[in-house]
């Protein structure tokens, strides 16, 4: 986790400022590419939140040390393959390190995800990930855990 730092008030605004432009679907991918370096943590939360970011940007965010900006990238329907098996590989990596966690959380939102290929799907599902108690279907279950966060007021 990033130590706090306290901001004046100036440097708070154009924090803000950048914050704004991160949602912003207009911003142009260069710029999404800066705000991903960002210091401040909401930035980059909001600029893996954005669906115009490119690909390179997610899977940068997907590695982020910030573990609320990992959940926005894997939220993000533009996430693509690469992606994916970011995060699927960072879960499987750090299992031990999350007590209280279920084991496939990560990898069973990746695998109803719009972005999963087939081949990571099939992958993901032969892990046995997927809790859908009937042979699911992908899109509608990712439709309803979407809403479902965006009901909480998340985006």
């Amino acid at each position: 986790m990033t130590p706090r730092k306290i901001r004046g008030p100036a440097e708070r605004m154009r924090g803000y400022a950048r914050v704004r432009e991160a949602r912003c679907p207009q911003t142009t991918a260069d710029r999404l590419r800066e705000l991903a370096g960002d210091e401040i943590v909401p930035v980059r939360l909001y600029t893996a939140h954005n669906f115009t970011a490119p690909p390179d940007v997610l899977l940068r965010l997907a590695s982020d040390e910030e573990i609320h900006v990992r959940w926005a990238v894997l939220l993000n329907p533009a996430a693509d393959e690469a992606t994916l098996r970011s995060l699927a590989e960072w879960e499987r990596a750090t299992k031990a390190d999350r007590p209280g966690w279920p084991p496939a959380f990560v990898r069973g939102l990746a695998v109803h995800h719009p972005g999963a290929p087939a081949a990571l799907h099939a992958e993901l599902l032969a892990e046995r990930v997927c809790g859908c108690p009937r042979k699911c279907d992908t899109r509608e279950v990712w439709q309803r855990r979407l809403a479902r966060v965006r009901a909480a007021g998340w985006r």
